[in-house]
């Protein structure tokens, strides 16, 4: 866990661990420890989840709330009280979790600042092992469920709503510092005013709950405050603490700051990662066996009086009873041996301490200890012990000798007598004691040569010392221009921080005020940050940030939505498109790379516009446009749409058929160079610029123009501004009215009429002779009756036949068709032979009366009274030009015998008066005995022949 993971959790509880790992493997359905341990080098996923287990993280907003009154009561109100408007209040929350107990204590304090009509700058330093827990704390966005117990008024003080969610409001998280922080390892904060850290001791060793205490202690003010929780204490530190509150768990701290207390951890380079800790000292060992019992009793009862000291003197650690040998001088406590050795063994012990530390062996010397009159013998061992190179340690053992007689008493007069043993006793101490002095003597030289050496290294550094302390002074000008530096970058960044605040809220009242859903996502395409109004086509929340947006169901049909997001990931160019939602809005859509400051693509950005009025204002327009261009294409009159440089921008199918133009040929020509130049007429010109300078509109202004294609063509043209929105050139419609079919209409109905009138007065005129001529010459008045109906028949038939050729005249096949049929008697009885001939209306009127008279003639008196009797009636063009004549022959046979008329009928003069006044020509009749022959002969002048199918 320490290699993977980073953290160490050799001071946690047995009991804890060994649960959460058993959990975990069965929640990994892995069998045995060393299956899991495979697991844990394999999955950096696994050794995460582990750590989050045993990291326990159970917190909420004022959890135990007895115990949040007692804080606010004994603690917050009587340190806002004391402090002054504008002081500094610094409290430590170690161990904060997701930070509900750090906001918390802000919240206390700010409520009970606001009551009292104060300000502080308070900072709540809140620190956790865990950087999934930070992330937490700092967005500071809670279910409402964990808001449950809160006033409506704190809710609305501290807290803004969010998706369902609440988040904690930017002044509250702006008090709130969240930093990374093992509390096992890391070096803890100082100078706080409180410090709380509830619920963690409990899943830590004794041991290691009394070094987080130590802690605690270093890091709070005199008189700070610690919090702890409802089933923690401060162990063996009541020297450390006072009880405020015993009951919920609130102490004072007490003295002055012991660092002898804190366990520092050792330094790390710059290079070294944070988390990468050493292992924490193993937990004591358990209690001694009975074979160390034992041995430690033989020890205190059999070992002599001993101490252990370093090689400078200093004791380290007492056994057995010393006071015999050793005592504490007056004045201050001391540790040094030689200052507590009792009269008589400093000198001994101090050259044998110096031989045994020499020469590396044990050594033994005998020493004398006065007590008053008396004096006592003491055997004095000294032991070097195996230790470090630079110097290890010494055992000093102290042991009573075989008493000797003190060579420096005054002999009394009970001895006197044997004087001379007392001289030779004498004489022994003074050559011992002065080998001692020769031995003093030579260690004194050469310490007097060390401590030469020692001066010369002592000037040596005392010059390099002086340079030293010039160099710290220099370096502390330069701290102090780095620190005016650092108070500049600080100034600096304050005001950045200012302006990016600043910016934020123009981004965020940007996008609130714009609509535009945004969604940033990553380069695995997890979502980033959502705008507000993304909820409209997504259904997100707070915490879906970092899942993958492939998750998410859609409000909108978009199924290029994913496809677009790697293309545009890429090939860093843009993608737009418009998709509908499932409330019937459309969107544009535009996928674009997210680029960072230093250019460097870190995901894409995916914002959709709201177009649903312009998606509609369009389809609106489509929908005109493609109702006015088929009104446009329906309207059988020609249609032009102009520009105000008088371009073509629209030409209906009217107008290019009607004026043979096809239809890539107008479109961005001007108007005067369509066809071959036509249109370059002055009226019309004319009449566009009057349209476009003075905003009038032009109705029925005739104009005539003949076209290369067309010919001469008369047109009524109207026109009028088309204004257009948004700025743009207002455009010309011209309409066109070809009127040249009705113009020639009106000038052959003029014509027709005038005719008409003096073809009426001719047809009264003949119906009028032959009525006249009818009554004349019929014997009763129903032969009159008869005979003036059948001819005004046959005269109406060749209305009809005229009539249905508009007046224009007739062919001569048709007169003689027409005229003959009512006496076919439905067989093939007139055998007709003759090319078309065109005839005007009064030389058709003139045959079809005389053709008429043959043949009711023949149907009384000639070959059309008997079955087998038939006509030929045959015409034929001689001459050409104006001396071309029609020749017209009728010929009867098969009839009974003709003879001649003793006299002319009003049929044989009818024809000869009708055709020579009508036609100019002459009529020759001839009754031979097979029948009638009656041959007309007129002017016929080139031009009246028609050409045409039968």
């Amino acid at each position: 866990m320490r290699a993977g993971g980073g953290h160490d959790f050799a001071g946690y509880k047995q009991s804890t661990l060994k649960r959460r790992v058993h959990r975990r493997l069965g929640l990994r359905n892995i069998e045995t420890l060393d299956e899991y341990i495979d697991e844990l080098r394999t999955n950096s996923d696994e050794v995460t989840a582990l750590v989050g287990d045993l990291m326990i993280s159970v917190t909420s907003f004022f959890r135990d709330t007895e115990a949040w009154k007692a804080l606010a009561e004994l603690v917050i109100a009587p340190m806002v009280a004391e402090r002054e408007t504008g002081a500094s209040i610094r409290i430590w929350t170690p161990a904060c979790s997701t930070g509900e107990e750090a906001y918390s204590l802000a919240m206390l304090m700010t409520e009970h600042a606001e009551a009292a009509g104060k300000q502080f700058d308070l900072k709540v330093f809140a620190t956790d092992a865990q950087e999934t827990n930070l992330r937490k704390a700092r967005d500071g966005i809670y279910p409402a469920a964990a808001l449950a117990g809160f006033s409506a008024s704190r809710l609305t003080r501290f807290f803004e709503k969010l998706d369902g969610s609440h988040q904690v409001s930017k002044g509250l998280r702006d008090m709130v510092v969240f930093a990374r922080q093992n509390l096992m390892r890391d070096p803890p904060f100082s100078r706080m005013d409180l410090v709380s850290c509830r619920n963690f001791l409990i899943y830590l060793e004794p041991d290691a709950q009394q070094r987080i205490i130590a802690l605690f202690h270093f890091a709070l003010r005199q008189g700070g405050h610690l919090f702890l929780g409802n089933a923690e204490t401060i162990g063996r530190h009541e020297d450390l603490f006072e009880t405020v509150s015993k009951k919920w768990r609130i102490f004072r701290r007490l003295g002055a700051t012991r660092h002898d207390l804190i366990e520092y951890p050792p330094p790390r380079s710059p290079s070294e990662p944070r988390n990468m800790e050493g292992p924490l000292p193993l937990a004591p060992e358990p209690s001694a066996s009975a074979a160390e019992m034992a041995r430690r009793a033989l020890l205190e009862r059999y070992a002599p009086a001993s101490v252990l000291i370093d090689q400078k003197g200093r004791v380290l650690y007492f056994h057995g009873t010393t006071r015999d040998y050793l005592e504490n001088p007056p004045g201050e406590p001391t540790t040094d041996l030689l200052t507590m050795a009792r009269d008589g063994l400093a000198p001994r012990l101090r050259a044998a301490i110096r031989e045994a530390s020499k020469e590396n062996r044990s050594v033994t010397v005998n020493a004398r200890i006065r007590e008053g009159k008396t004096d006592r013998s003491v055997a004095m061992t000294v032991m070097p012990l195996p230790g470090p190179p630079q110097g290890g340690f010494l055992l000093v053992s102290f042991a009573p000798a075989v008493p000797q007689p003190d060579p420096t008493s005054v002999p009394t007069h009970e001895d006197a007598g044997d004087v001379a043993s007392g001289e030779h006793a004498l004489q022994e101490e003074l050559k011992a004691t002065r080998a001692e002095l020769q031995k003093t003597i030579e260690y004194q030289e050469t310490t007097n040569e060390e401590l030469k050496v020692a001066n010369e290294e002592a000037t040596s550094m005392n010059e390099e010392l002086q340079s030293t302390n010039e160099e710290l002074e220099t370096s502390k000008e330069e701290l102090q221009s780095f620190n005016e530096e650092l108070n500049t970058v600080n100034s600096q960044l304050q005001h950045k921080i200012g302006e990016l605040e600043t910016t934020t809220n123009d981004l965020n009242n940007l996008l609130a005020g714009s609509e535009v859903a945004t969604l940033f996502l990553d380069e695995n395409f997890c979502i980033r940050w959502f705008a507000p109004a993304t909820k409209e086509l997504f259904d997100f929340v707070a915490s879906d940030i970092g899942r993958p947006i492939a998750h998410f169901a859609r409000k909108f049909a978009d199924e290029n939505l994913l496809r677009d997001v790697k293309t545009v990931l890429t090939k860093l160019s843009a993608i737009e498109a418009e998709v509908p939602s499932d409330a019937g809005r459309w969107y544009l859509r535009r996928v674009l790379p997210y680029r960072t400051q230093d250019n460097r693509i870190a995901g894409v950005v995916v914002t959709f516009n709201n177009i649903t009025d312009r998606k509609r204002a369009t389809d609106e327009i489509n929908d005109a446009r493609v109702y006015a261009e088929t009104i446009v294409r329906t309207v059988q009159h020609p249609l032009l749409v102009l520009d105000r440089t008088l371009r073509v921008q629209t030409a209906n199918k009217a107008f290019r058929e009607l004026f043979a133009i096809f239809e890539e040929e107008p479109k961005g020509k001007l108007i005067f160079d369509l066809g071959t130049g036509e249109w370059n007429n002055p009226p019309l010109r004319s009449l566009l610029d009057k349209v476009l300078s003075e905003d009038e509109e032009i109705h029925n202004f005739e104009f005539e123009q003949d076209f290369h294609r067309t010919g001469l063509r008369s047109m009524l043209l109207t026109a009028c501004k088309l204004p257009q929105e948004g700025g743009r050139d207002d455009l010309i419609l011209l309409a066109i009215e070809d009127i040249t079919e009705r113009k020639r209409f009106e000038e052959h109905r003029e014509i027709l009429v005038g005719e008409l009138n003096h073809r009426i007065k001719n047809v009264m005129a003949t119906v009028q002779a032959i009525a006249s001529q009818t009554l004349s010459s019929a014997t009763s008045m129903e032969e009159a009756r008869a005979t003036f109906g059948s001819r005004l028949i046959a005269m109406g038939k060749s209305h009809d036949l005229l009539t249905r050729e508009n007046w224009a005249g007739a062919d001569l096949r048709d007169i003689v068709a027409d005229t003959v049929d009512p006496h076919a008697g439905g067989s093939n009885r007139f055998r007709i032979k003759g090319p078309h001939l065109w005839l005007v209306p009064s030389a058709a009127l003139s045959i079809a009366m005389a053709l008429h008279e043959l043949a009711t003639n023949a149907a009384k008196y000639g070959a059309l009274t008997v079955e087998t009797g038939q006509v030929d009636i045959s015409w034929h063009l001689a001459g050409e030009g104006q001396d071309r004549r029609l020749a017209l022959r009728w010929a009867e046979s098969g009839g009974p015998p003709v003879a001649p008329p003793t006299r002319k009928g009003f049929g044989s003069r009818l024809v000869q008066r009708v055709l020579g006044m009508e036609l100019g020509g002459k009529v020759s009749v001839d009754y031979e005995r097979t029948g009638v022959v009656c041959t007309i002969d007129a002017p016929m002048p080139d031009g009246q022949e028609r050409n045409r199918p039968d």
